[in-house]
């Protein structure tokens, strides 16, 4: 039985607002794959001299070879440009800068999993300032039982002992977890940690080839049903 639902932050409560902003997530994710090393979302951000998520700016007031070259100065930093710069040609100059919101339906399903009975928690590589600004926008934080962040973790996706802290945390077994998420490193975290169930939304960075390996395929957290779940 379902004691506990995991679920990733952006693209998966959070919408990714642009292109440039999609990127930013998927180096992210691109990064963790390549390296061992804890690097937190923010100091990726800062690499990109970003503040927040906005990305776009950047992308306009910057030519894309000095916002590689930063890149380079990180840890594994070299491959990581070499990579951005491939995915930065599809990126087209038109696109403007959009707010990232909370993506339509989360927080009624969240209202009725919590109603259900369900712990809940979200897990991500930003920071805790980071956090606290979209729970405490959207009014979130009840819901949750933990927050892990980068700033309160030694580990990071898809690394099974994340896993293995959140369970041991909140008393449950890695059985009786769900975990939900919009990227093919949420879909590893819950393989490595063998959870119950793994669900992928497509509301994200992530298509149905990188979701391929998830349990259950939806458009997102706000069409998951209580009966998906148990």
């Amino acid at each position: 039985m379902t004691e506990l639902i995991i679920f990733d932050k952006d693209g998966t409560l959070m919408e990714l607002g642009s292109i440039g902003v999609k990127l930013a997530d998927d180096l992210i994710n691109e990064f963790s794959a390549r390296s061992n090393i804890h690097v937190p979302k923010s100091e990726i951000k800062d690499a990109f001299g970003l503040i927040d998520d906005q990305l776009d700016k950047v992308l306009r007031a910057e030519s894309v070879k000095a916002i590689v070259e930063r890149l380079r100065v990180l840890p594994e930093g070299d491959r990581m440009a070499d990579w951005t710069l491939n995915q930065m040609e599809h990126l087209s100059a038109d696109n403007e800068a959009s707010d990232i919101e909370i993506i339509p339906g989360v927080k009624e399903t969240l209202q009725r999993l919590k109603e259900a009975g369900y712990k809940m928690a979200v897990v991500s590589a930003d920071d805790q300032q980071s956090m606290n600004l979209f729970l405490d926008k959207f009014e979130l934080s009840s819901y949750f039982d933990l927050v892990i962040t980068s700033d309160n973790t030694h580990y990071q996706k898809p690394q099974k002992a994340l896993i293995d802290e959140i369970v041991s945390k909140l008393n449950v077994t890695a059985s009786e977890v769900v975990m939900v998420g919009d990227t093919e490193m949420d879909v590893m975290l819950g393989r490595n940690g063998q959870v119950k169930k793994v669900i992928g939304v497509l509301s994200g960075s992530g298509d149905r080839q990188d979701l391929r390996d998830a349990d259950l395929l939806l458009g997102s957290v706000g069409e998951i049903q209580i009966d998906q779940i148990k």
